[in-house]
């Protein structure tokens, strides 16, 4: 078997703007969203940084890798789900606005797509893309990824094969920090959940 490849993805924290549907709105982190960043990376060794360009995701990832003496990388696909015109608003304003819209998104996304947004077939095929060539490219390597929660639901439904709406489910605060591992061999790859840490 070959050296395994430990990927491990790191919710941003607290982003300043409350609680909304950022999506694509670039907001930055509060001072809380480092310290959780902080406390929840400690001491961690990793060979390689790849960071969302969002700069929730990008600052702490940059501030990080200059403290550590590594290169940073920002990858695109690991970007959050452009929510379209959703953006900025609540779940109370798009309710409002939109009445039924968001039981229609959460039961069945793959159908329901908000007005002017990123398809969730389009989401979830560019974290595929970005999860394939990240395996390829950093095989038997440490990795972590600085992302958002959507990303990391999509690649659960993916890697586990779970429907969509079940991976919604899953809980993963600011700073949540959760492990695959992959292993490639004869038999193709296997890839395990090794833990889901709260931050």
């Amino acid at each position: 078997m070959n050296q395994p490849t430990i990927i491990d993805f790191l919710r941003h924290g607290e982003a300043r703007g409350g609680s909304y549907y950022r999506g694509v709105t670039d907001d930055p982190l509060t001072e809380r969203g480092w310290r959780q960043m902080y406390s929840q990376c400690g001491e961690g060794q990793w060979d390689t940084v790849i960071s969302s360009p969002l700069r929730r995701c990008r600052s702490f990832a940059a501030a990080w890798c200059e403290q550590q003496q590594l290169e940073l990388l920002i990858e695109p696909a690991w970007r959050e789900i452009d929510f379209g015109a959703w953006e900025g608003q609540t779940a109370e304003q798009i309710s409002s606005r939109w009445p039924d819209a968001l039981s229609s998104f959460y039961k069945d996304p793959v159908k329901f797509t908000p007005p002017g947004a990123e398809s969730y077939q389009t989401f979830a095929a560019r974290v595929r893309q970005g999860w394939e060539h990240l395996l390829a490219a950093h095989a038997g390597r440490r990795v972590l990824v600085v992302t958002h929660a959507g990303v990391i639901r999509a690649l659960f439904a993916e890697v586990f094969n779970l429907p969509v709406t079940q991976s919604f489910h899953i809980d993963l605060p600011h700073a949540c920090l959760t492990r695959f591992t992959s292993f490639d061999d004869d038999n193709g790859r296997f890839v395990q959940l090794n833990f889901h840490k709260p931050g």
